[in-house]
């Protein structure tokens, strides 16, 4: 009597997602960005307001002084026009960052200030100083959430994460900071807003001046928001 055996195959091991696709490095990708921004300016009393198309461009990958992949990012940019849509503008070259990504980080280098933008795995625990790489005071980003839908710019994307680089919550009378930026699974940055203002009152303090909210009062600071307009491979 033969016994029979049946053969059984282990179940190839799942790699862990770590979420590496929120921050992608292939050469070819771009993303354009809508940006409106707003500067106040205490000394003129006066409030600037910029807006602008902002192209970045993954133009191609070199190895840096500590033989790591680098992404070079190209940045373009088309200034507003009330009688020129963007459409008709030609792309101008602002500027060259990098970027790299890493087994644990996706790091940014913004005008020779390296950031720590994302830590990987993702995941709900993640607590980082987003500053440790640079001479910046310590800021603790942490993911306010994760892997879901949202619309941004009118695009809907499937996955999306947010990160929380700073946020005072207002309890300060006279300053408020406020840092995000939000992510799409294989797109990358898809929208940052920043609010970095002061409301100061003067001598005398004006009566009332501090039942109005801050940001109805500022007399100092900057406001800018970077909202996707489309993205793709060129």
């Amino acid at each position: 009597m033969g016994l029979g055996f049946s053969s059984c195959k282990k179940d190839k091991a799942i790699a862990p997602d770590m979420g590496y696709t929120y921050f992608p490095n292939q050469v070819g990708r771009y993303i354009v960005y809508n940006v409106d921004s707003f500067y106040y300016d205490d000394f003129n009393k006066k409030t600037d307001t910029f807006k602008f198309q902002l192209k970045e461009k993954i133009q191609s990958v070199f190895t840096d002084n500590e033989n790591r992949p680098t992404i070079r990012l190209e940045r373009y940019i088309k200034n507003y026009s009330t009688s020129i849509p963007y459409n008709a503008m030609t792309w101008i070259l602002k500027n060259v960052w990098t970027e790299n990504r890493t087994l644990t980080t996706a790091e940014k280098v913004e005008e020779n200030l390296r950031y720590i933008k994302l830590v990987f795995p993702v995941n709900e625990n993640q607590k980082w100083n987003g500053n440790i790489q640079n001479t910046l005071p310590e800021w603790n980003y942490e993911y306010d959430f994760f892997d879901l839908p949202r619309t941004i710019g009118g695009i809907y994307f499937d996955s999306v994460l947010q990160v929380n680089q700073y946020d005072d919550k207002l309890s300060n009378l006279v300053e408020h900071k406020y840092y995000i930026e939000k992510y799409a699974r294989n797109v990358g940055l898809i929208y940052k807003q920043v609010i970095d203002v002061e409301s100061q009152p003067g001598n005398p303090i004006p009566p009332g001046f501090f039942n109005v909210p801050i940001m109805q009062r500022i007399t100092s600071g900057v406001q800018y928001t970077m909202t996707i307009n489309s993205y793709g491979i060129e």
